[in-house]
């Protein structure tokens, strides 16, 4: 079963949290499909959180605290891709001591606390979901981080911070949920000091993606409805977007097709041949047995109402992830590396 951060008092209210934010969670695709932009820019980021509030405990139980895909290396486990993925962003913004890093999307904040260790940086995770906040400050705490990195509950696309206020920015597989992607960068644009740079990586369909394919746009369109995605980009879009919202692009690259290797593809952790005890969530037959012991215990009223229906969401969205990914259709990791023009260039950091 899946961990879950509530206190015990909060069991009744998680009973009804959960269907609610699986409704509000299926209210995405119709509002991607309307022709409403304020609607969207306003409801999507609430909606999205609502998501996070159905499916972050399944996450943890089968990610950790880091819940982002990376390329990996043969013999080298998830955990150690993802530290290592993050320390290369980490590396490619050149952060150290004494710099202020904005973490955009920063989840429950394994990335975050991955980088801090590793580069001395200060650095405020900026997450919309409350739940994932109060998970991620004691997560910190218990990291021994509490004088480097804090969260700010902020809706990414507003964030209540002044101008020009990071050294950096990163961001892990959260672009993909902005309702606006020009007005997202166009909001990280104005967080950036001049000359500070920011990495996103992101999802986004490769140029193998065949929009005429009716297999391809039916995979496409599964992603997109089972992860609160409702608008995958094109990696040619995406850099396109960021320059339009006037940062310098630096470097553009599909990570696992880089860093990668075919031998161990990103989509592995999603199938039966990463087994280890850890991946038992989320290979396929472990996903189905998940799902089945969900659906049980929650028509013995052990687990709130919506677990089952959580469960087979994320069955769909795993699925759909390996058939993108084998076909070559799809990234999770693709990288766009841009600086915000003016001010000086960052000085390497030292040699100590």
């Amino acid at each position: 079963m899946p961990r879950t951060a509530e206190p015990p008092g909060a069991d009744a209210r998680r009973r009804r949290g959960l269907r609610e934010a699986l409704d509000d969670f299926h209210k995405i695709t119709e509002l991607s499909e309307s022709q409403d932009d304020a609607a969207r820019i306003a409801e999507q980021p609430r909606l999205v959180s609502r998501f996070y509030d159905a499916v972050t405990g399944f996450y943890e139980f089968g990610w950790g605290t880091t819940f982002h895909f990376s390329p990996r290396r043969p013999g080298e486990s998830l955990r150690a891709s993802q530290r290592r993925h993050d320390q290369h962003i980490a590396r490619v913004l050149r952060l150290r001591t004494g710099m202020h890093v904005g973490d955009v999307g920063c989840g429950v904040g394994g990335p975050m606390i991955t980088i801090a260790r590793a580069t001395g940086a200060s650095i405020t995770g900026i997450n919309f979901n409350a739940r994932q906040v109060a998970r991620g400050k004691r997560l910190i705490s218990k990291a021994g981080l509490d004088e480097t990195c804090r969260f700010l509950f902020a809706n990414f696309m507003d964030v209540p911070l002044e101008d020009a206020v990071f050294d950096a920015i990163y961001s892990f597989e959260a672009v993909c949920h902005a309702p606006n992607n020009l007005l997202l960068f166009q909001e990280l644009y104005r967080l950036l000091k001049p000359g500070g740079e920011m990495a996103v990586v992101d999802w986004c369909l490769t140029d193998r993606f065949d929009d005429a394919d009716a297999g391809h746009r039916d995979i496409r369109r599964r992603i997109e409805a089972a992860n609160a995605a409702p608008d995958l980009r094109t990696t040619e879009r995406q850099v396109e977007t960021i320059r339009s919202a006037g940062f310098e692009i630096l470097q553009a690259v599909d990570q696992q097709a880089e860093d990668g290797d075919e031998r161990t593809p990103w989509y592995m952790a999603l199938q039966g041949r990463d087994l280890s005890l850890s991946s038992l969530a989320r290979i396929p037959a472990g996903r189905r047995v998940t799902a089945a012991a969900t659906t049980l215990l929650e028509r013995l009223r052990i687990a709130p109402a919506g677990t089952g229906e959580t469960a087979a969401l994320l069955n769909l969205a795993a699925d759909a992830l390996v058939e993108a990914g084998e076909l070559g259709i799809f990234t999770p990791s693709f990288l766009v590396h841009a600086r915000r023009p003016g001010g000086d260039a960052p000085s390497p950091p030292s040699a100590s």
